[in-house]
């Protein structure tokens, strides 16, 4: 199976509003709920007349500001509650300071899982990271442990795990790839083994992802002619295929939660955004 998901869902009810219409008129089959959005009610609200859609807690710890007290997770956000992490400095925390980030991670995750459950209605409990994060080893073993001593019943975690040969294949997409993307790709190809362990832990699957080296291009036309390929290879492995995709255009200068001019702001307002939305309605 092949499934479509929105990422960052309801940082504005615009936003929400348009990656809906990807439901609507596309082939949109799940979104991510960012759980530290300040619209989060308002945009959870609109999935009222869409049952059937799949809906995911989209852990969040590196943009945006923290549900918890700032004091109580100062490895993950500044006094002003701002989270102030990368995937890279989370990635080392992990080896350097475990036990604190373990116990910060935990806390912070417990809050945002509990603000979107009420929300979510009968759905199950399914849960992928902002940035990847999830694939950081001790980013994911703090998700396990957040839901078993919560006793919440987790049905999937995004494995965001992508096979490279397609995409070298294809020459003349080369131009639609960044090269952080492909060493994204590779970097997450390499902490899925560790992180491999505890997805069995858990006893969930992992399927494979669609997404990382078109990041922020996930346009038409390369995804039209690689996705059958993809779409081969994961029913080989018998996994689903997840593809990442972020259509969640009209947000505007200063409405996203990152600070105005930031580094995040930049992708949200990036014509990529439009593009996506169009892909979803294309395919």
């Amino acid at each position: 199976m092949t499934l479509f998901n929105s990422d960052d869902y309801g940082i504005t009810p615009v936003q929400a509003e348009h990656i809906l219409d990807c439901r609507k008129n596309g082939c949109l089959t799940g979104v991510s709920a960012m759980p530290n959005s300040p619209h989060l009610e308002a945009a959870m609200a609109l999935l009222a007349d869409e049952p059937e859609l799949d809906v995911a807690v989209h852990l969040n710890v590196t943009e945006g500001l923290c549900l918890s007290e700032p004091k109580d997770v100062p490895l993950l956000a500044g006094p002003d509650g701002r989270f102030r992490e990368s995937f890279l400095r989370l990635l080392l925390h992990g080896a350097a300071q475990p036990r604190a980030l373990h116990e910060q991670l935990v806390r912070e995750f417990t809050l945002q899982i509990k603000r979107v459950l009420p929300l979510m209605g009968d759905r199950p409990l399914r849960l992928d990271g902002h940035q990847h994060i999830q694939m950081i080893p001790a980013v994911l073993a703090a998700i396990r442990d957040t839901v078993e001593e919560n006793g919440w019943t987790v049905t999937y975690i995004r494995w965001a795990r992508e096979p490279l040969q397609p995409f070298l294949r294809h020459p003349s997409l080369w131009r639609y790839y960044r090269p952080v993307n492909i060493v994204k790709n590779i970097v997450l190809n390499l902490l899925s083994i560790p992180g491999g362990r505890i997805m069995e832990e858990m006893g969930l699957a992992r399927n494979m992802a669609m997404g990382l080296v078109l990041s922020g291009n996930m346009a038409y036309e390369p995804v039209r002619r690689l996705l059958p390929e993809l779409e081969r290879i994961a029913a080989r492995r018998g996994v689903d295929l997840e593809v990442m995709i972020h259509p969640g255009w009209g947000i505007g200068p200063g409405e996203g939660l990152d600070v105005p001019g930031g580094p995040f702001e930049a992708f949200y307002l990036s014509p990529g955004r439009k593009a996506e939305y169009d892909c979803l309605h294309r395919l």
